[in-house]
This record gives C-alpha cells, structure tokens and sequence, in this order.
C-alpha cells in the first residue's frame, strides 16, 4: 500500500492560521496576527510534545495504521477523525480510521492503547465517548470496532463495539474476552508456522587458519554466512528476508550459540532461536501473530533505545509476506 500525502500544498498551515485568527477576531493578513500565531504554535506543540499520553496515543494510532496496512488485507485505510466536520447533532464523535478491505467490507475502527501491569484489569471506555461513536456508525450504517493494544504484552485485538460489558458509566472488556472475541483477522492477522530452530550461520573460511585451541577457542576467517530453517540452509531471496524479520521479531526466546568442528577445524558458528517447548512430531512451531511482529518492528523503528524518536516510521507500508514488498 501506498501511504498518499493529501496536504501537499499545506493548506492545513492557511487552515490553522485562519481559525487562530478568528478565535482572535484578527485579520490573517495583518503581520502581527502571523507572529502570534507562530508563537501560539510553539508552545502548542511543545506542550503535546511533552504529554507523554498524547504522544503514545498518537504514535499507538499510528502504529495500527501502519499495522493494517502491512497485514496485507486492506485495500483503503483513511484518518477519518480529520479535516473540517458539520454534523446536525451535537453528539457525535468521528472514530480514528474508516478501512476498507479486499473483500469490500467498510468498518469504522476506534484505536486504544491499554498500557495497565495487570493482565486482568479490564480495558474501560466511557459510555457517553462510545455512545458518540456509536452515533456516527449508525449515520453511515457501518460497523463501528476498536482497537485495543495492550502494550506491555504487544497483542492487538480488535472487537465490535456490540460486545463491551455495561458497568455503570462505562463499557469495559477484559483481554480475555477481548481475545475470544477478536477480529483482527479481517485486517490479515495470522499466525505463522515454520521449522525451528531459525538460524544465522556463519561458516569458517577452510582456506584460513581455523584450528579450535586447548581452551577451545579459535580465530577464523569468515568464509560464508547463510540464513537456516531446521538445519537447512534457506536460498530464496524472499524466505532469507522472512526468516530475518521471524528471527527478531517472531517471540521465539530458546536462544542457542553452537559451533561444529570436523577433526579439531572449525567448521561452522551459528546463533539460532527456537521457541522453549514445541511438538517436535508436529514438524513445525508456531510464530508469534503477525500484527505483534510488524508492532515489534514499528517499536523499533520509532524508539529504538526505549524513547520515542519518531511517530511514524519513514517508509512505505508494505504486506511483509509479498515478495516484491522486503528490500
């Protein structure tokens, strides 16, 4: 998916001096107006800057964004919730994105970040903010859903707003049902099998000194580095750059660093991961969700060290499962 930049011209810059100016009752064209209205601008965004919650809440929709657009099953995906909005009544709430699928279907989503230590603590939603985004639903006929993210564990659930829980003043909903009750697979959330362990090889140079010593150490020259799957070593260009992307980001945690020698010489090191329990008669292990992989990657592409250096990650949004979509 292409992500399309629709204020090209920046008029949203002429649409916030102009609604500055008025809240002022001033002209745009007087110079004054402009110098204020720069100042004014300032100290707004420093201050949004330094909102922790407004920052992660901005970044969170940001990255369900960029999330959805990766899964592969989205043909539209719009910031509803922006540009200018003339309603009749009074309460009414446009919810963050409007998306449209492959298949055809339209749904309004609310995006949440839940960040609570307890797993058991239910996610809450006030009834008069969801009774305002329910309105809006209604006025189009399409069905309003919400995203919930619940941070510290990176799991994404996305469930019809029909299914919170009344509790006096608010709706809630626990990640437990949250879970049961989970759509994301209209969006192409899937869970991914593949052959454990996953490896990065590096193979010795046999043309080298590569003699493993009496404290079994050794020095080598790299001869060759490959990219394995259940001992097997993964040629295609595409699998190589999947496997990559599961190795970081794939929720296996067994990590393993063996080496083999052949009579005293080094032949290969690797460092591989492999998930701590798996049906070895199965064949194969099971991934983490793929909306909690490309999460992990956006974590790390806008705060990398832990701290938020960018909202939105410098790239295109691509289905990570395409082949022409990992460069």
């Amino acid at each position: 998916m292409k992500r399309h930049f629709t204020d090209e011209k920046q008029f949203i810059l002429l649409r916030m001096l102009d609604d500055f100016a008025r809240s002022k009752g001033l002209s745009i064209n007087n110079e004054k107006t402009f110098y204020k209205f720069m100042e004014h601008l300032s100290k707004t965004v420093k201050k949004h800057r330094d909102k922790p919650t407004l920052v992660h809440g901005f970044r969170i929709e940001s990255m369900f964004a960029h999330m959805a657009a990766s899964m592969g099953e989205c043909n539209i995906i719009t910031e509803e919730d922006s540009g200018s909005f003339f309603s009749l009544n009074d309460n009414i709430r446009r919810p963050d994105f409007r998306v449209l699928t492959r298949g055809g279907e339209q749904y309004f989503i609310e995006v949440k970040n839940f960040h609570k230590e307890d797993p058991l603590e239910p996610y809450k939603i006030k009834k008069d903010y969801l009774s305002t985004l329910k309105e809006y639903a209604e006025q189009f006929d399409t069905p309003l859903k919400v995203a919930i993210y619940w941070s510290r564990w990176k799991l994404w659930a996305l469930v019809d707003s029909r299914y919170f829980n009344k509790d006096n003043s608010d709706f809630n909903i626990t990640l437990f049902d949250a879970m049961k009750r989970n759509e994301m697979a209209l969006l192409g959330d899937r869970m991914i099998g593949t052959f454990p362990p996953l490896s990065f090889r590096i193979y010795a140079d046999s043309q080298k000194p590569r003699t493993v010593d009496e404290n079994c150490q050794v020095h080598f020259t790299i001869g060759n580095a490959v990219i394995c799957a259940g001992g097997k070593e993964i040629t295609d260009e595409l699998e190589k750059k999947l496997a990559w992307v599961f190795m970081l980001y794939g929720g296996w945690d067994k990590v393993n660093q063996p080496a083999k020698t052949v009579n005293g010489f080094l032949d290969y090191t690797e460092f591989s991961v492999e998930p701590e329990e798996w049906d070895r008669n199965q064949g194969f292990a099971i991934l983490d969700f793929l909306s909690k992989m490309i999460s992990s990657h956006y974590n790390y592409l806008t705060s990398p060290e832990g701290k938020i250096r960018q909202l939105v990650p410098n790239q295109q949004y691509e289905d990570i499962t395409k082949k022409e979509a990992i460069t």
